[in-house]
């Protein structure tokens, strides 16, 4: 009788918990590569409004082609106010996920993963033309 109890309070739930862990770490990959993809465009962009455009794209394409879909996702990407030659400019990820996914019943809870690159734009290029 205790090793049934102790099979349904103890094994289940840890191993539901275990076979979630993958998951958490494709969206912590999704969310690393969307990031660094996002603030590389923005950094090599001619000016900084097409850097804000494009790098956004960027990043939501990488999201949408890993076929993941994320409860939410949150974009900041500062390449219109933070881009001139020698600066840094930060992209930052934020993706809603689920804490756990149960194969056939459906997802519990929700967990934040956030990542986040910064990335010095070239300081011998010449400033942009409004």
């Amino acid at each position: 009788m205790e090793l049934v109890l102790a099979t349904a309070f103890l094994i289940i739930p840890v191993s539901l918990l275990l076979m979630s862990l993958p998951i958490l770490a494709e969206y912590r990959s999704v969310g690393d590569a969307s990031a660094r993809e996002a603030v590389r465009a923005c950094a090599v962009a001619p000016d900084p409004w097409s850097g804000q455009e494009n790098s956004e794209q960027i990043a939501r394409r990488i999201i949408m082609e890993r076929g993941l879909t994320p409860v939410g996702a949150a974009i900041e990407i500062d390449c219109a106010e933070a881009w001139k030659p020698g600066g840094t400019v930060t992209a930052s990820v934020s993706l809603e996920v689920p804490a756990i996914r149960i194969v056939g019943i459906g997802d519990i809870g929700k967990v934040t993963v956030t990542r986040t690159y910064v990335e010095r734009v070239e300081p011998h290029r010449s400033e942009p033309r409004e």
